[in-house]
């Protein structure tokens, strides 16, 4: 079949029509994940409470991910526009890829979200039973109290357990009264920050695999029609 025919057959253009779009979608969703991603990598960074453990870790994939899933789509750009087989069958299985690692991501949030209730108690108790000893953790939890507007693990009551004074950093005046004091404990706000973190993660992961294996499935088809077309001819 001539080349001019296949260009002209409806049923290929259709699948390389589709195929541009899904890549204009991607393209579209890998931009906003890469916003996402370097805010979160910005925000676990720059917060006391997460700047040493490895929450980090997940946003940075998911920024080079973005990052790679848009050059990504300008090799499918050209290999469709060229009609170039090597390039169209490199571009699905790195596509295959970057979906199989985005719904390792999301499964991984979703572990990490049911540990991360205990994971903030244990270490919110550490930090509190050390407040009057160390220095170092003193000014950590006063941060943390002070920039979250929360008070000890559970409530103030954890400090007067201890016989200690109230810290100003549990409270809304410098002068601090009862009514003054924050009424939340910090491993209830720490868990609603990171769960409401983790969850921005996941959708980011999920959305973005939706995205490839639409353009998995029909860049296959576009790859399978080509076929059949250039053995024809």
């Amino acid at each position: 079949m001539a080349p001019n025919k296949k260009a002209n057959d409806p049923s290929l253009r259709c699948l390389k029509l589709l195929h541009w779009l899904t890549i204009v979608c991607i393209i579209c969703v890998s931009l906003a994940l890469i916003g996402i991603a370097s805010y979160l990598v910005h925000w676990f960074r720059s917060n006391d409470f997460t700047r040493n453990y490895n929450y980090v870790v997940i946003p940075v994939i998911l920024l080079c991910i973005g990052f790679t899933t848009i050059l990504v789509c300008i090799l499918g750009v050209y290999g469709s526009k060229t009609d170039n087989l090597c390039m169209l069958k490199l571009y699905a299985g790195i596509t295959c890829i970057l979906l199989l690692l985005e719904i390792c991501i999301a499964l991984a949030v979703a572990i990490l979200k049911n540990n991360l209730e205990n994971y903030v108690i244990d270490v919110m108790k550490d930090l509190v039973s050390n407040y009057a000893t160390n220095n170092e953790t003193k000014n950590r939890i006063d941060l943390i109290q002070s920039e979250f507007q929360c008070c000890g693990s559970n409530s103030a009551i954890d400090y007067r357990n201890m016989s200690l004074p109230i810290p100003s950093s549990c409270c809304f005046r410098p002068n601090c009264l009862d009514k003054d004091i924050f009424p939340k404990g910090c491993t209830v706000v720490l868990t609603s920050y990171l769960n409401h973190k983790m969850l921005m993660m996941s959708i980011s992961s999920f959305v973005a695999s939706v995205g490839n294996a639409f353009a998995f499935a029909f860049v296959i088809l576009y790859v399978r029609n080509l076929n059949r077309y250039n053995q024809i001819k």
